[in-house]
């Protein structure tokens, strides 16, 4: 008996997030959620400024002034990016491709949850299809989440 709920519990899946080593945000105050968010964010940063001269109106993501020693950003943004990197395991050249795009949303004056939203659709979908590669209507929805942020960049939206 004993030996079937090991085994049962070596079976167990346990959540699709990895471990992730929050010693670097551990100077901040909240929960662990709190942590692994900044986290997240700070590696969206790290994204945005390494590739900042191929990102053009970067600064729309994330600046920072040294001179007046402040910062800023849209924070929702650098954390889906940081997500894509750290948790999905998306590589540099994807993250820079959709900050990329993110920008050029902002520009077009989408809010930052809008294009957060469709950030997290990206994710999400192409989570799925990866799991399951012969489904084609994962792969449609993947294609469409991909579509409607390049919208985004296109198309003015007004209010």
């Amino acid at each position: 008996m004993q030996e079937q709920i090991s085994a049962a519990a070596a079976e167990k899946r346990k959540r699709g997030r990895p471990a992730i080593d929050v010693s670097m945000t551990s100077c901040l105050n909240g929960t662990h959620r709190t942590h692994v968010n900044a986290l997240y964010m700070y590696e969206g940063v790290s994204i945005i400024s390494e590739a900042a001269s191929e990102i053009p109106d970067h600064e729309l993501l994330w600046f920072s002034d040294e001179r007046t020693q402040t910062a800023g950003g849209k924070q929702g943004i650098l954390e889906q990016l940081g997500r894509m990197r750290l948790q999905d395991g998306y590589g540099f050249d994807s993250c820079v491709a959709i900050a990329e795009l993110a920008a050029c949303a902002l520009k077009q004056k989408y809010t930052s949850r809008e294009i957060e939203n469709a950030i997290r659709r990206i994710r999400m979908t192409a989570n799925r299809e990866w799991e399951n590669p012969e489904d084609d209507l994962l792969t449609q929805q993947a294609k469409q989440a991909v579509l409607d942020l390049r919208l985004m960049t296109i198309v003015p939206k007004y209010r």
